[in-house]
């Protein structure tokens, strides 16, 4: 999934007008060439010809989270109307998972001391810092966070989903 997210800031960075100029995952360069280089990074994609603080930018740092967000609804959404084997069905469950706790563990994690996946990534809350530069409230995005982290859960946990229904359907009967 950390190539979902260093795609999504080069997608969302192109969209907006940047160009992208270099982006590394792990030990592989992938933009301008293909290379294995010396120095791990989890992630790194950069993008010239966006104004910092302009909206544009906020795209671009938010399109890292949200990109892997979005793949994460597709996989769920595949995996809720199609079976799989247990192999296939296990490693897109784990990229899903993945991709849900990229958003959450963005934004909470570098607001407490801690990098985005505690000791790996960035430290700053970058989706978090886009959304703000948006100028969408932080209290408006903390909710986006928030309902679309528990509505994967439900939809990548079954028994926890079925748990959540039937005690919908139970509160429905005392109305």
């Amino acid at each position: 999934m950390d190539f979902v997210h260093e795609f999504g800031h080069a997608l969302w960075g192109t969209i907006m007008g940047g160009t992208i100029t270099y982006m590394q995952i792990a030990y592989f360069q992938i933009f301008p060439q293909i290379a294995i280089t010396p120095h791990f990074v989890l992630g790194l994609t950069m993008i010239e010809g966006l104004t910092y603080g302009s909206p544009a930018y906020g795209v671009m740092l938010l399109g890292g989270s949200m990109t892997t967000n979005i793949v994460s609804w597709i996989i769920a959404l595949i995996l809720l109307k199609t079976s799989f084997g247990n192999k296939k069905q296990a490693a897109l469950k784990i990229l899903g998972l993945l991709g849900m706790a990229d958003l959450p563990f963005y934004v909470i994690f570098p607001q407490i001391g801690l990098s985005h996946w505690i000791f790996l990534g960035g430290n700053t809350p970058e989706p978090l810092i886009g959304a703000r530069i948006m100028g969408v409230l932080d209290v408006v995005f903390y909710i986006f966070i928030a309902a679309s982290t528990f509505g994967l859960i439900l939809l990548y946990f079954r028994s926890l989903r079925e748990k959540v229904l039937a005690e919908l359907k139970a509160i429905k009967k005392l109305d």
